[in-house]
């Protein structure tokens, strides 16, 4: 039996526009954020959706919430679909973290990957948390259409392992704007994901 995920990035937010590292810390949607929300609801309005999930962050949530209105379903939230933790720099601005270590931006720009600060999520831990969390939503839900909006390094961690791509590969096509839509199927039979749709913002 297949079921068929819809994933979209949450929309932009205040951390976004500040070039923070958003990832635990929740951020107000902008104004531009609510237009893309407008955006996204509109391309995605005729889709039934059966279920629909974010993570525990409000912007996620805030980001599907006219979708679920429309097909009256609740939002579960569900911690495993949170944003990479940042550590002790969870929160802070590029420009903040530069200034104390720039070698965190410097690895960044060498291997698209955050690394190395210290107490954060590592790259292979939010890649597994996604993963498990995907399947354990798709064998819930099995046959069915699914919502669920999450966020960017989560997203595409969860994505490159499908296609078994490290994050170094092909930067742009992979990299989530915000409400990029992503469509994957989750096949019972073989326990495997496909993904049908990779990173469409052309709503935007």
């Amino acid at each position: 039996m297949k079921t068929k995920i819809y994933i979209v990035r949450h929309t932009q937010t205040v951390g976004n526009i500040e070039h923070r590292l958003t990832g635990r810390k929740d951020y107000e949607v902008t104004e531009q954020g609510k237009i893309y929300v407008s955006k996204m609801t509109e391309r995605l309005k005729d889709v039934k959706f059966d279920i629909a999930y974010a993570s525990t962050s409000k912007r996620t949530s805030k980001t599907i919430q006219e979708l679920a209105d429309l097909n009256n379903l609740q939002i579960i939230e569900d911690e495993g679909l949170c944003e990479m933790y940042f550590g002790i720099y969870d929160g802070k601005t590029w420009d903040e973290v530069n200034r104390i270590d720039p070698k965190i931006d410097m690895l960044h720009q060498e291997t698209n990957e955050i690394l190395e600060i210290p107490e954060q999520e590592t790259t292979e831990e939010v890649t597994e948390r996604m993963y498990n969390t995907m399947t354990s939503i798709a064998n819930k839900n099995l046959g069915k259409n699914v919502l669920i909006c999450s966020h960017g390094v989560a997203i595409e961690a969860f994505l490159r392992k499908i296609k078994g791509l490290p994050f170094s590969e092909q930067r742009q096509e992979n990299s989530q704007k915000n409400t990029s839509i992503n469509i994957v199927t989750y096949d019972s039979n073989t326990k495997s994901f496909e993904i049908e749709l990779l990173n469409d913002f052309s709503h935007l």
